[in-house]
């Protein structure tokens, strides 16, 4: 008997029993609806999005595929909170299960809204919102570029303010759906025409509406266009309280439509009345200069030189003639002034004085040489008699001539200090007496303290 045959009850194989859960699970969640936290999110090749939906204590495998995750507007990310909608699949073979995805909202904020918010933040680290980039609107733009709808209140607005303005302008209009699935694409070409016409500025524009009728000007191919574009660029979409991406990336953002025009175009009536008030000014000042350059003249023209001009050139003269006077009469004072100095220095290189003077200096100079040299010969004898009184009396401290008079000097033997005193030596110390001829050691045997008298002899005691 085997082991089937004690078994009543029917025998699945693993292929039968999760077939059967397959047919079970995918017809009874068929459309289901899941909150949670997306994690571990993989975009294989930009494609199909794979992730995990998860809660506090579970989670599932999600998958979207290409055909339903192109439709969202906004960038799936991890951590994001989400609502998603989709049905069970069952993979029989490893008897596992996934829920396909066909919509995915976020938790909390519009899809638009989180879509808008998520742009705006990948275009501003890109620097596509940086303002040393915008380019200046020009002042007189020969040709104005208008991307919008032909049919709309928009281009009448346009039309309306530039005629009010001025009675000579060049609009180059490019119509383009400015809502719908398309609309992003038309107004990329529409700004690469306008290029090839060769405006001076282009500007994109819309009315009103709600944030999907705008959603056009908020996507990423015509923020990526408007960057580009080497034209200077104004976005006039909505309303004063809307916003949208490409009001961040143009050059300037208009408020409205309208505002865009005036921005564009000189209001003439206006710049007449500027002009005039300029011209007023500017006629003011040229008349109050001549008023005062005039007044200046008249100062002038009373001064006595100018009333007559002959008295000035007649004064001249005189001056002229007096300064050519009193050159003739110091050019002869100088010259005579020479001449006499001349003759005086001439005078004294006479050859007869000339050599009387030179005799002279001879008497001088030897009468000088002579007392010089007796000068010096007594100031020799001088020095030569303090030299030998230096002499005589250094020769009398010499103590080598003292030895030669019959003395000699004591000395300690064991310090060789000169014994000048009695009080310098004592009994049994040793003492080397110093004679011209050599020395002597003696021991001290005995001391008297009684003065001896100078060539007596020493009695006994």
């Amino acid at each position: 008997m085997t082991a089937r045959d004690t078994i009543n009850s029917k025998i699945y194989t693993v292929s039968e029993l999760n077939q059967r859960i397959k047919d079970n699970l995918e017809g009874s969640f068929s459309s289901i609806w899941l909150e949670g936290e997306v994690s571990n999110f993989y975009f294989h090749n930009k494609k199909h999005m794979y992730f995990d939906l998860k809660d506090e204590t579970s989670k599932i495998k999600i998958v979207m595929f290409y055909q339903n995750n192109r439709k969202l507007i906004f960038d799936m990310e991890e951590g994001l909170h989400v609502v998603v909608n989709g049905y069970i699949s069952v993979y029989e073979k490893r008897g596992e299960y996934q829920l396909v995805a066909q919509d995915v909202r976020p938790v909390g904020k519009g899809s638009l809204i989180l879509a808008f918010e998520q742009l705006k933040e990948k275009l501003l680290k890109k620097g596509y919102f940086d303002t040393e980039l915008k380019k200046k609107i020009p002042l007189l733009p020969g040709k104005i570029g208008v991307a919008t709808s032909k049919g709309g209140a928009v281009l009448k607005d346009i039309v309306s303010v530039a005629r009010s303005r001025s009675d000579n302008f060049h609009l180059i209009i490019r119509n383009v759906n400015v809502g719908g699935l398309t609309s992003a694409s038309e107004l990329c070409e529409a700004i690469d025409d306008l290029c090839e016409y060769g405006v001076d500025v282009i500007i994109i524009a819309r009315g009103g509406g709600s944030l999907e009728d705008l959603w056009a000007f908020n996507s990423e191919e015509l923020a990526s266009r408007i960057h580009s574009c080497p034209i200077p660029l104004i976005s006039a979409v909505g309303h004063q309280t809307d916003y949208t991406i490409s009001d961040f990336v143009a050059d300037l953002r208009a408020a409205t439509p309208s505002v865009a025009a005036e921005n564009v175009m000189l209001d003439k009536k206006k710049t007449v009345l500027d002009l005039k008030r300029i011209r007023s000014r500017m006629e003011e000042r040229l008349r109050s200069r001549i008023r005062l350059q005039e007044g200046r003249l008249g100062f002038l023209l009373d001064r006595k030189y100018f009333r007559d001009p002959l008295t000035l050139l007649n004064k001249a003269y005189q001056d002229t003639g007096e300064l050519s006077r009193d050159l003739s009469d110091n050019i002869h004072l100088v010259a005579k002034e020479k001449r006499l100095d001349f003759r005086y220095h001439a005078s004294r290189l006479d050859p007869g004085k000339t050599a009387a003077r030179i005799n002279s200096y001879r008497l001088v100079l030897r009468n000088t040489g002579m007392r010089w040299n007796n000068s010096f010969l007594k100031l020799r004898d001088n020095r030569k008699n303090k030299l030998k009184s230096c002499l005589t009396n250094l020769e009398k401290s010499n103590p080598v001539a003292i030895l030669n008079k019959g003395f000699s000097i004591a000395y300690d033997d064991s310090t060789g200090k000169a014994i000048k005193s009695i009080k310098d030596t004592g009994i049994g110390k040793f003492i080397r007496l110093l004679f011209k001829d050599g020395t002597a050691r003696t021991e001290v045997l005995e001391i008297d303290h009684k003065r001896p008298e100078i060539g007596k002899k020493s009695e006994d005691r």
